[in-house]
């Protein structure tokens, strides 16, 4: 029959430091979180440039495509 062997718990680098809160200083979770938040600010801007350009785009189809005379 086989045995069940236990999970193996992760090796966190510095583990042993801990700031006045009681949460690690160097915390890998942490820089997930600013790395995201970093990547959801690109993304954003991104998306606001995409929108301005799709306007700008717009405006310069409908001057090019009006018709003379009114």
């Amino acid at each position: 029959m086989l045995k069940l062997r236990r999970k193996p718990q992760p090796n966190y680098p510095n583990s042993d430091r801990f700031g006045e809160d009681g949460l690690r200083l160097y915390s890998a979770y942490e820089a997930a979180k600013v790395r995201q938040r970093l990547q959801q600010g690109g993304m954003k801007r991104i998306r606001a440039a995409a929108i301005v350009l799709a306007a700008i785009a717009f405006v310069l189809l409908v001057i090019a495509f009006q018709r003379p005379g009114g």
